[in-house]
């Protein structure tokens, strides 16, 4: 990922090798930094706390309360500037490992949700507990999903929920599958002894009413409900998917790690192209960060807006505030690509967007590719990986002699021989993304000299 400046340019390749990396497991040890000691062991386990167990008339939780925003690894930072900012206002912000904790009242939750641009769900804390290891791992689960919140009250009827589980390192419990049969049985349970029903799952594709999220990590389990539902990287201006589109999240995240958005405060964001635009991720980031437009107003519902706790009021007043946050912009964004195909999605997602008039296009190699004004910042996603060599043009020719490199590169690298740099080198020639690698590098050359 290159950042380009008339005098330097900046190539962040190992921090976005970790955006791309899998976070599930990381998400779970990110909810316990202590480690269990003797006497924990020993102590009677309490009861879920939760808030839920203490109201007010008005039916409202308690707050402040406790939020978790997962993000990609190595955004922590971006994403914990994002909460602090006045866009967000949120407390107590404390980063950890692929997610930012933070603490505030309902509003802030829903303007987290509206101004997020790097984070990928919001998390409520519902009740957080010891599990016993002395007793069976499924009967402490079902226990404390029984005493974690007045699910009757929680999940009005025609309600659907869904749980999500990760499970890291606890004595009794091994599997998320088990965490979300058990909890099931609890929460129906739970409905069933109190209005003589259960509630139905989701229909199948559908986000539930009140998604889930449960984290174990050393028998101490935290319990969320997800007030994202779909992924916030899921803005809703996408009309189709490109089959290898950037991750809007991972692409606004890492237009942060290029200072765009502090360019744009300061007045001399100048021009950003992306010479490999494909389905223009990066371009229609860049514009709504360049408008200030919070990527939630594309949403048409939440999860929360069922539940009931909801506060109308707090949320109509948060959209009201980030569509009078909107400003224009005079500033320039290009675009271009070789594939017409990626070229039409994106035009047609910025339009969506409605932010087309900030972006001009163009087709062709980028090698051949001059903007007329020299950018001041580049940004690209550049062909990557061995995954790119399985298109029809490399699975046709030569593909017994691309099967033997590469498993000649995965045995140098159990070995731990140097050699498979060497290996993997050869397995790249002649193909596709070795040539679009050089156009890229010309690009660099000419395009913004």
């Amino acid at each position: 990922m290159l950042k380009l400046t008339p005098q330097a340019a900046f190539s962040p390749v190992a921090a976005f090798s970790r955006l791309v990396s899998t976070q599930s497991r990381l998400f779970s040890r990110a909810h316990s930094g202590a480690k269990r000691t003797v006497e924990s062991r020993a102590a009677a386990p309490g009861p879920a706390r939760s808030p839920w167990e203490s109201r007010e008339d008005t039916g409202r939780l308690l707050t402040p309360q406790s939020f978790y925003v997962t993000c990609h690894p190595g955004l922590e930072e971006v994403v914990a500037a994002e909460l602090t900012s006045q866009n967000i206002r949120a407390q107590e912000v404390v980063p950890g490992k692929a997610g930012v904790f933070f603490r505030g009242p309902d509003a802030v939750g829903y303007r987290a949700n509206l101004w997020l641009r790097s984070g990928i769900r919001v998390l409520r804390l519902l009740a957080k507990g010891h599990l016993s290891p002395y007793r069976a791992g499924g009967d402490e689960i079902y226990s404390f999903f029984r005493q974690a919140a007045n699910w009757a009250r929680l999940l009005p009827p025609k309600q659907t929920f869904q749980i999500s589980a990760r499970v890291t390192s606890c004595t009794d419990i091994s599997s998320s599958q088990l965490v979300q049969i058990r909890g099931r049985d609890a929460i129906c349970d739970s409905i069933r002894d109190a209005r003589g029903s259960k509630p139905e799952p989701p229909e199948k594709g559908q986000v539930a009413n009140l998604p889930l999220y449960v984290a174990l990590f050393r028998d101490e389990c935290s319990l969320y409900m997800d007030m994202s539902g779909d992924s916030l990287h899921k803005r809703g201006y996408r009309t189709a998917m490109h089959t290898s589109s950037l991750n809007e999240a991972a692409a606004a995240g890492v237009l942060s790690l290029a200072s765009w958005p502090e360019a744009l405060s300061q007045g001399h964001a100048g021009i950003l192209a992306d010479p490999m635009c494909g389905s223009g991720t990066f371009l229609i980031e860049a514009a709504l960060m360049a408008t200030n437009t919070a990527p939630g107003l594309y949403r048409q519902r939440w999860p929360f807006q069922s539940w009931p706790d909801f506060d109308r009021s707090a949320w109509d007043s948060s959209v009201a505030s980030a569509r009078q946050a909107q400003r224009t912009w005079d500033g320039m964004l290009l675009g271009n690509d070789v594939h017409q195909g990626a070229l039409r999605l994106a035009k047609s997602d910025a339009r969506s967007a409605e932010v087309s008039h900030l972006i001009k296009w163009h087709s062709g190699p980028c090698s051949q590719w001059v903007p007329r004004d020299t950018p001041s910042t580049v940004v690209v996603n550049p062909p990557w990986g061995l995954r790119l060599l399985n298109d029809a043009e490399n699975a046709e020719s030569d593909q017994d002699t691309r099967a033997d490199i590469f498993n000649g590169v995965r045995r140098a690298r159990r070995g731990g021989s140097g050699g498979y740099q060497q290996a993997e080198k050869k397995l790249y020639e002649g193909t596709s993304l070795q040539a679009a690698w050089v156009d890229l590098r010309s690009f660099l050359k000419v395009g913004v000299s």
